[in-house]
């Protein structure tokens, strides 16, 4: 008999647990289940907008790229059946670059942490619609870039 992995909801005891494993894993796979298919993810700090499965998961091989060791530590949730708010905790090292906008930082090597906040929508059966994430680039570019100023 073949067993079906459960999605967890939110709501779900084990959903942040799950919710910052698959943010944390290094595989996209285990992230899209967890959304809708055309889910809207939204890097406040970056200000990009990435729409649908494919778009997110480029948006999360570009986290990689930057740092391979990127950990998302989900620590609380507040919300209802439409949406909720979470905190979080993004820590890694810079090894690769990053872009913001029109600019590209070279990166130092250096450790970071930032804390943060995601603003989420659910669909009807309690999938992400949009996750749209708060938090201070700043501070990442201030600890890992070689010439933060640039």
């Amino acid at each position: 008999m073949t067993r079906v992995e459960q999605i967890p909801r939110y709501g779900d005891e084990e959903f942040l647990d799950a919710w910052s494993t698959a943010w944390s894993c290094g595989d996209p796979d285990r992230l899209l289940p967890l959304m809708a298919p055309d889910a809207l993810y939204r890097d406040d700090g970056s200000d990009l907008d990435f729409h649908g499965h494919d778009e997110i998961a480029r948006f999360y091989r570009f986290m990689l790229r930057f740092a391979p060791d990127s950990a998302i530590r989900f620590t609380a949730a507040h919300g209802d059946a439409d949406g909720f708010a979470a905190r979080w905790t993004w820590s890694g090292t810079a090894s690769g670059r990053l872009r913001l906008g029109d600019r590209v930082h070279e990166t130092n090597g250096a450790a970071f942490s930032v804390e943060g906040v995601a603003w989420c929508g659910l669909t009807d059966d309690g999938l992400l619609a949009s996750h749209v994430d708060y938090y201070d680039m700043r501070a990442v570019v201030q600890a890992v870039a070689v010439d933060p100023g640039a």
